[in-house]
């Protein structure tokens, strides 16, 4: 599970960026609802997400998430 902190991680950017971001693709992700805040992605739409972004930079927290989810950054 991942949330906005996360996000915010790993495109190295503060929280209310990220969340301006996600907010505009948000409608196109599984299980939207209009009506309430989304707090938590799952690993296939954090894919998704990182996907329509951006590439994110290169960094150590990155590299620890990839060894982790390695299907997250592909």
């Amino acid at each position: 599970m991942f949330t906005l902190d996360n996000f915010a991680a790993i495109f190295c950017v503060d929280k209310r960026t990220i969340e301006r971001k996600i907010r505009k693709i948000a409608p196109i992700l599984k299980n939207f609802d209009t009506k309430k805040k989304k707090y938590y992605y799952t690993e296939n739409e954090a894919n998704f997400v990182i996907k329509t972004i951006g590439i994110p930079p290169d960094t150590n927290f990155n590299r620890q998430l990839a060894d982790r989810y390695p299907n997250l950054f592909k």
